[in-house]
């Protein structure tokens, strides 16, 4: 009973916005992906994970998924491998559009 008074007190000093988000983890997962949007990211992530031209952080690159929509986020070691890691995803079957967000990290001297 305690936790789920916090849990609203929480709530109400949050604001409205906060009202409207899930409540357990469940759900969360549930807002997050459909199935067939779920599905994509892990056969994008599997390219990505497979190509060994990339570094380390290429292989680590967010890859967020909705209505086949993929935006990729994250730290990649140049401009090469970012278009790489842009035309590796292009190429997954069901991708209807990608958005490159990826930051290129500065070079060490």
């Amino acid at each position: 009973m305690k936790a789920h008074v916090m849990g609203w007190l929480v709530m109400l000093a949050a604001g409205p916005a906060m009202a409207f988000q899930a409540s357990t983890p469940q759900e969360a997962a549930s807002q997050v992906h459909s199935s067939a949007d779920a599905q994509l990211q892990a056969a994008v992530r599997k390219v990505l994970a497979n190509d060994t031209s990339l570094s380390d952080a290429g292989h680590r690159v967010e890859v967020i998924v909705s209505d086949g929509a993929v935006v990729l986020r994250g730290p990649v070691k140049n401009d090469t491998e970012a278009l790489r890691v842009e035309t590796l995803t292009r190429q997954v079957n069901g991708v209807k559009e990608v958005t490159n967000e990826l930051d290129v990290m500065p070079r060490v001297r």
